[in-house]
């Protein structure tokens, strides 16, 4: 596959922290998303894998400003192995589940689920990320909800974007950013310097007993309330983008204000 909408909406909506410094393209083809990812974040080093040959994404690379720090390898991504996680993980995945395949085996790798499961693009991420990363995927709409449900319980949605091809259309992508929904809760907050400490008792016989200490001070309105634990549990970003009005050619101010530094006339 070339380059297409998918992928630059894609390259250009993953969010890219200062921090991040290293970062992977699953099925990457001919490295449009990492070559993004190169441009959008200078200090970072991006790797793109791929099942298929990666010899176009290489010679992308060799001719961009930013070959320095784009690597590709082929190779499945469930063998792909790596000696540090990383910070942000893309993909524009095969998709189609139940339709028929295409005669051309290369089109069919690049459209059809057959080597890449969505269950198989779960665990590698799961494998692959590092604490606090993030994964990026856009996927048609109807596959999206499968994919969600694949996910449950392993990778939290924390921000999807919808998208129309023109305003009287349905979406028919969806981008969804992902964290890990496996994060230990926070240890129980110690109140207990939020008041005095209660005295020594004095255990004398030459006086009645003391009356049962009264139960610990809550504190709780003292502080603000702890965030959730687990961000599976937390509200994703919803937002919706249209990409063009309608007319031939005719993209909203919205779709170019997302995408233009990849374009050279836009």
């Amino acid at each position: 596959m070339k380059v297409g909408t998918d992928g630059v909406l894609l390259g250009a909506w993953a969010a890219v922290r200062p921090q991040d410094r290293r970062m992977l393209d699953i099925g990457t083809g001919t490295g449009l998303i990492a070559l993004m990812l190169a441009q959008r974040a200078p200090e970072a080093h991006v790797t793109g894998v791929d099942i298929d040959d990666v010899g176009q994404a290489r010679e992308n690379a060799a001719a961009s400003p930013w070959s320095g720090r784009v690597a590709f390898a082929q190779c499945p991504v469930q063998e792909f192995e790596t000696p540090e996680p990383f910070d942000l993980i893309v993909s524009n995945p095969p998709f189609f589940v139940d339709s028929l395949t295409c005669p051309d085996r290369g089109r069919t790798a690049a459209r059809h689920a057959v080597h890449l499961p969505f269950g198989d693009l779960r665990d590698a991420v799961l494998r692959l990320l590092a604490p606090g990363g993030r994964f990026a995927v856009i996927l048609p709409t109807a596959e999206a909800e499968r994919f969600l449900a694949v996910c449950a319980g392993r990778l939290a949605l924390v921000r999807r974007t919808d998208v129309r091809t023109t305003p009287r259309r349905p979406a028919k992508r969806a981008l969804m950013e992902f964290v890990r929904a496996d994060r230990p809760a926070a240890p129980p907050a110690d109140c207990s310097a939020d008041r005095p400490a209660a005295p020594p008792a004095d255990c004398s016989a030459d006086r009645p007993a003391a009356p049962p200490a009264a139960p610990p001070a809550d504190c709780s309105a003292d502080r603000p309330a702890d965030p959730p634990a687990d961000c599976s549990a937390a509200v994703p970003e919803v937002s919706e983008l249209v990409v063009g009005t309608g007319e031939h050619e005719c993209y909203t101010p919205e779709y170019r204000a997302l995408t233009r530094d990849f374009y050279l006339k836009f």
